[in-house]
């Protein structure tokens, strides 16, 4: 048993307990505590919600737990110092995995109201000091997340902060949080402004305009191997050029090379007149895009653009989704081998910007 784990109170046995909903199973799935009790946990004695004291917090909070009984989350009815594998930490709501291990930590649990606004409770959030594996952290966050061997999973930093981490390729500045492998090696981080990225198909900028992070950073738009290699990215501005092996090997008027041909080609099977055929991934782009081109053998993908449902303006760009393994990259979920295809980078093609809604 872990230093942060520890036995299962059963809280339905404490007076005041009212079980309020059930699981399949039949077990108790969602607890009401009608006065204070002081509850042994993972993270200390805690005194979870029994009544509300402000206008934060509307109504009381019931006591969540896993199938089988075990906790799964606690809102406590005063914000308390909690130890946690990355230190002391403040919160006033904790969660925990099925077999009792500490989870995550929420320093604040407000409930954004016509009574309680976002400016309200961004006032109340001060900076908390992490130790992660990049080193000591000092931030308003929103939470901090641990697997169950207690390793540090990731950090979601408070809407508007921002933080300068150690990377595998240098320092960079961070908005939305970042995480980690269990290991403790940087697993990603959301670029704050355009980040030079080395990859296999060259350097590039590394940009989500509409970050997904929300109550959660566990994956973000930047992602490394436990070694520091890229795995995956987001640009915003950048394309890559995808040229074809078998064209350009095939010349003009040349067989595509025997094995690669797919069926479908042109007149005689050979050269460009035969692409996509001859080169299966290429085949593959062309039947689910339905996109001709004008040079074949040469895409040039990148960022693109959509109507906009209630930005600030008519169109929203969506950035070009990258990802690389051993032996292929992904263009938006299309894959191209690396044996098969030249890749090149076009640098800065579009403005940055973060997407901004009205809605």
């Amino acid at each position: 048993m872990s230093d942060h784990q520890t036995a299962q109170p059963d809280v339905t046995a404490f007076s005041g307990a009212v079980v309020q909903c059930l699981h399949p199973d039949g077990s108790p799935a969602e607890v009401l505590l009608e006065e204070r009790i002081e509850l042994p946990t993972p993270a200390g004695v805690l005194v979870p919600q029994y009544e509300p004291e402000d206008p934060r917090r509307q109504r009381v909070q019931p006591v969540e737990l896993h199938p089988g009984g075990g906790l799964k989350a606690v809102s406590l009815q005063e914000k308390a110092v909690i130890e946690t594998p990355s230190g002391a930490m403040a919160a006033e709501r904790v969660t925990f995995h099925p077999g009792g291990e500490l989870r995550r930590v929420f320093p604040l649990d407000g409930k954004i109201s016509a009574y309680w606004s976002v400016e309200n409770e961004t006032a109340l959030a001060g900076p908390q000091r992490m130790e992660t594996p990049i080193g000591v952290v000092t931030a308003r966050i929103i939470s901090v997340h641990f697997f169950p061997s207690g390793a540090l999973r990731s950090v979601t930093l408070w809407p508007g902060e921002r933080v300068t981490i150690a990377t595998p390729q240098g320092p960079a500045r961070v908005s939305v949080g970042f995480s980690f492998h269990e290991s403790g090696a940087l697993r990603s981080f959301e670029p704050d402004a355009p980040f030079e990225a080395k990859t296999p198909v060259g350097t590039v900028l590394a940009f989500e305009t509409d970050p997904e992070g929300g109550m959660a950073a566990d994956l973000n738009s930047l992602q490394f191997d436990e070694s520091g290699n890229v795995t995956a990215l987001t640009t915003a501005t950048d394309k890559v050029v995808v040229t074809c092996n078998a064209v350009a090997e095939a010349g003009a008027g040349g067989l595509c090379p025997e094995g690669l041909r797919s069926g479908g080609a042109g007149a005689d099977g050979t050269g460009a007149d035969a692409w996509p055929a001859c080169c299966p991934d290429c085949a593959r782009w062309a039947a689910a895009t339905g996109k001709q081109v004008r040079q074949p053998g040469r895409l040039a993908l990148g960022p693109g653009f959509r109507e906009s449902l209630c930005g600030t303006t008519p169109t929203d760009l969506v950035p070009l989704r990258m990802g690389f393994t051993a032996d292929a990259v992904s263009l938006d979920g299309h894959v191209f081998s690396r044996a098969g295809h030249g890749f090149s980078v076009l640098r800065g093609l579009m403005p940055v910007a973060r997407t901004t809604y009205s809605c």
